[in-house]
């Protein structure tokens, strides 16, 4: 039974469709805004096959679904047709070249975003937002995004593999600003590791953790093996950026890969620790180090692309397997270990040392704007730019004071707001799922459904989340709150924290607090919510 089958059992014994205001489907329960509420029979409702009891607030109406209708009823909602409205109105295949997802969002980069109708996109049911940044289309979908991409992908498009990535294959559509394609490729450069990342440092993490219960633990070959294991990800993250970099440009990721991992390869350390000078074609090299580095990988996949694609052009066909790969490598790694490599490091230097001495100036004011910030940053995609400074802090001073912290802390801020919508909200419905979003902010640092679904519409609490996240930013900051590993922004992640983990643990309660009780002070129409 599809869930306009079910709603239709329904209508006749709450006065048909003209007494309905709206309705939704949400787990096991239909909601029903009634006009008026006199006209709902709720002893013929209980009757009815699948209806397992029903309630009457006020004007509305909650319906439980039967335990054995609720995949025939709740999961019936058409994915199928959202995914199809969704990529009809981006273009269709004519213009979107490629499609991915992160946690709530579909993610698709397009030829022309003049041929997306954006509004269409946001109007329709099951869509919380839309959002275009350095050249790809964000479509908010939120817990259901899996489901819609499933479908997206049964309409022929390729799990983010639609980019053409031919060499001389060049996207025509939008033009986009320098600093929008420096953005864009930072951060698709940076996001295929992230995953590794936070593996790596939760698995330092556990074995700090072990360590500290039983303390021979740190002696064992088990802890030296895992160990190894838990540091790999970092040291040899030139060769994982270099990798996400090519695949960016559409470059081979192996001429790239390769170039990066001879940069921390066992020979080049051993030279740089003998110290004796080192000459390539007459020039001096510099003897540096560049494990856990990330700029040198970013510069010299720039360069390997345009070598690749210049010999692609002059090499004859029959000749290109043995010497397109050959000359590649060979040009980007003399060109890496003589300017590139050492650029890119001391650039990443001064980057970690600019972003401490903001720290060390203003540390509470800094991480207080950041954290009230952050929001709009998810809303227009700029968070996503945040992984290399991030990797970058952590790689050069090994503790990171100001992003994660204030990432964890704007997650939590928007949870309290929630929190507090819950609290103070009169209708049934709105507190149930305000309660539901709250939650995710919190455990999950799922944050799109409490901006999009609650705190963006109302306003106020947007409000109360950038109050909120500012005051336990300061206290964060107070306290001398900072992770040591990657890690994420829920609550799971605390013991990246370690010897800081109580002040992070009060940051973090006067942060849900203060946007709770400030969403509360400053109230919110729930009109604006039944309407939206």
């Amino acid at each position: 039974m599809k869930q306009d089958a079910f709603f239709q059992t329904i209508i006749h014994h709450i006065g048909g469709e003209g007494n309905v205001a709206r309705k939704r489907f949400d787990g096991e329960h239909l909601y029903i805004t009634v006009k008026d509420s006199g006209m709902a029979d709720l002893e013929e409702l209980n009757r009815l096959d699948g209806v397992s009891g029903t309630e009457l607030n006020r004007n509305i109406l909650s319906v439980t679904i039967q335990e054995d209708f609720l995949e025939d009823v709740t999961m019936a909602k058409d994915f199928k047709q959202l995914a199809q409205n969704i990529m009809t109105l981006a273009g269709a295949k004519e213009n979107v070249t490629s499609v991915f997802h992160c946690m709530t969002r579909l993610r698709m980069t397009v030829k022309d975003v003049k041929k997306v109708d954006q509004k269409a996109i946001n109007d329709l049911d099951g869509v919380l937002g839309v959002t275009y940044q350095g050249g790809q289309l964000q479509v908010i979908i939120g817990k259901d995004l899996l489901k819609v991409y499933e479908e997206v992908l049964k309409l022929g498009y390729s799990d983010g593999g639609a980019v053409d990535e031919k060499l001389d294959g060049d996207l025509k559509g939008e033009k986009i600003s320098v600093g929008q394609a420096v953005i864009g490729y930072i951060s698709a450069a940076v996001q295929p590791m992230v995953p590794a990342l936070i593996g790596g440092g939760m698995i330092k993490v556990f074995l700090l953790l072990i360590s500290k219960v039983y303390a021979p633990f740190a002696d064992s070959s088990t802890y030296a093996l895992l160990s190894i294991v838990g540091n790999a990800v970092f040291y040899f993250m030139p060769i994982l950026v270099a990798y996400g970099a090519a695949k960016k440009l559409g470059a081979t990721p192996t001429y790239s890969m390769v170039v990066a991992g001879a940069l921390v390869a066992p020979e080049w350390t051993a030279i740089v620790s003998a110290g004796d000078p080192v000459t390539m074609f007459g020039i001096n090299v510099a003897l540096k180090g560049y494990g856990s580095s990330l700029l040198p990988a970013l510069l010299l996949a720039i360069v390997a692309y345009y070598v690749e694609k210049f010999l692609n052009k002059v090499i004859p066909g029959v000749f290109k397997p043995i010497f397109v790969g050959t000359l590649t490598m060979a040009a980007t790694y003399a060109a890496a270990i003589l300017a590139l490599a050492p650029l890119g490091q001391l650039t990443g230097t001064y980057v970690t040392a600019a972003i401490l001495w903001l720290y060390n100036i203003a540390g509470p004011i800094t991480v207080a704007l950041f954290t009230a910030l952050f929001p709009y940053m998810v809303m227009t995609g700029m968070h996503m730019t945040l992984g290399a400074p991030m990797i970058q802090l952590l790689s050069e001073n090994g503790f990171d004071p100001l992003f994660r912290p204030g990432m964890l802390l704007s997650n939590m801020a928007e949870g309290g707001a929630s929190l507090g919508i819950a609290i103070k909200a009169k209708d049934k419905e709105i507190k149930s799922e305000a309660l539901s979003v709250a939650v995710g902010c919190i455990f999950a640092s799922v944050t799109e459904p409490a901006i999009y679904g609650f705190n963006l519409p109302l306003k106020k609490p947007m409000w109360a989340v950038s109050l909120g996240g500012a005051i336990g930013g300061v206290v964060a900051a107070l306290l001398g709150a900072h992770n040591y590993e990657y890690g994420s922004s829920s609550l799971f992640a605390l013991p990246i924290f370690e010897d800081t983990i109580v002040a992070m643990v009060i940051a973090i309660i006067v942060t849900i607090v203060a946007s709770c009780v400030l969403t509360i002070l400053f109230g919110f129409d729930e009109e604006i919510l039944k309407k939206h």
